[in-house]
């Protein structure tokens, strides 16, 4: 038998719980062939992920380092591992592992993926300190060719990646489809509140984290309009964040708290979907979120801002709405066309779960990743 192919991934700022990345990541370990490659992964550190990563028996490296804005030790550890561990392809997942594994890899000269997820330097974590001097690193691997090739989830993440940098070789679509694969029953009582309440609301569920770019205010003051006109909904938050108690606070102050319900981290939440009337992302700014392709799966439309690759799926499959970033009345429209159109609710169900099941699958996932991994080894 051939030796196997070893990816090592890198990740900071995975949480195990309501987080994309991390998502992306298991996608990735639980369904690449395991007769041809090996998968090992270097992260921040943390009792979920580990737990998780545990559980499918994945050998993992923490370095607590990726924690700090930069780190030294966490360079020098990072160095370390991927020289030890004879890793063929570093696929690196966020900017800080590409910043740090790219300059590393002036050095290394490891074959190496980024996989962008829609943030980049230009983002509003970063001052203008710090974007000057990711500028300076991002050419300096550029100069010295340390990445191969960058990896986007639709189309629209390669035109805003394209519209910041230019300083990337090669740049290729990938589209993370449906994983319907799950160990874990859902949780009764969940299932019969959310019919209970679909009884007599029309239900709309919000599946993300809750923090800043996810805009729960705004799906809040949506709500608060929706109820203004006498609508009977209820919205439903699958989800945990560092903005969970301050949404709590403010849906009390808007007066819509008995018309919603805040769940924290649900596991296997695309287990629930199937219950919701539709699916609301009110976000300031997304890649492709996995929960578009479970909702479309569970023949549930999405209502999204115009963000990321929003357009790109759900209008080119007519299988949602798409309204202007930041808008509330234009959210408060969508919501009310689908709560006055049954017979529109239902196709675009349908044309969801017909998109999935012959464009956005697994199996076309898998083929892109382990062609590319093959590739790169070659």
């Amino acid at each position: 038998m051939p030796e196997k192919i070893k990816i090592c991934h890198i990740c900071d700022r995975i949480t195990g719980t309501a987080d994309g990345v991390f998502s992306h990541l298991l996608m990735l370990l639980n369904n690449i062939d395991k007769d041809r490659y090996e998968q090992i992964v270097i992260y921040q550190g943390g009792k979920v992920v580990e737990h998780e990563l545990s559980k499918i028996g994945i050998k993992t490296f923490v370095v607590s380092g990726l924690n700090d804005r930069f780190s030294v030790n966490a360079i020098v550890k990072i160095f370390k591992i991927l020289s030890s561990e004879n890793v063929n392809v570093i696929h690196a997942h966020l900017l800080k592992p590409y910043i740090l594994v790219g300059l590393l890899n002036i050095f290394l000269r490891k074959k190496f993926i980024f996989n962008y997820n829609g943030l980049f330097i230009n983002s509003v974590y970063h001052n203008w300190i710090e974007r000057l001097v990711l500028r300076g690193f991002h050419l300096i691997i550029y100069l010295f060719t340390a990445n191969n090739i960058v990896v986007v989830p639709s189309k629209a993440s390669k035109y805003l990646l394209q519209m910041e940098t230019r300083l990337f070789a090669k740049i290729e679509v990938y589209y993370n489809g449906y994983d319907n694969q799950t160990s874990d029953n859902p949780n009764i009582k969940i299932v019969e509140y959310l019919r209970t309440k679909k009884t007599n609301h029309f239900l709309v569920g919000i599946v993300s984290r809750l923090e800043g770019q996810k805009r729960v205010d705004l799906s809040l003051w949506i709500l608060n309009e929706l109820i203004q006109r006498n609508y009977r909904v209820f919205f439903v938050f699958l989800g945990d964040g560092p903005l969970e108690k301050e949404m709590k606070l403010f849906a009390k102050s808007l007066g819509v708290y008995n018309n919603c319900e805040f769940y924290g981290f649900v596991k296997n939440a695309k287990n629930y979907l199937k219950y919701f009337d539709a699916i609301l992302f009110a976000s300031d700014w997304e890649g492709l979120p996995l929960t578009y392709w479970e909702s479309m799966a569970n023949s549930v439309p999405i209502i999204s801002t115009d963000v990321g690759g929003a357009r790109e799926i759900l209008i080119e499959n007519d299988c949602g709405i798409v309204y202007p970033r930041g808008d509330v009345e234009e959210g408060v429209k969508a919501i009310e066309i689908l709560i006055k159109d049954e017979k529109l609710r239902i196709q675009l169900g349908e044309n969801g779960r017909r998109a999935v099941q012959t464009k956005y699958n697994l199996n076309s996932f898998k083929s892109f990743f382990e062609n590319l991994y093959r590739q790169l080894a070659m």
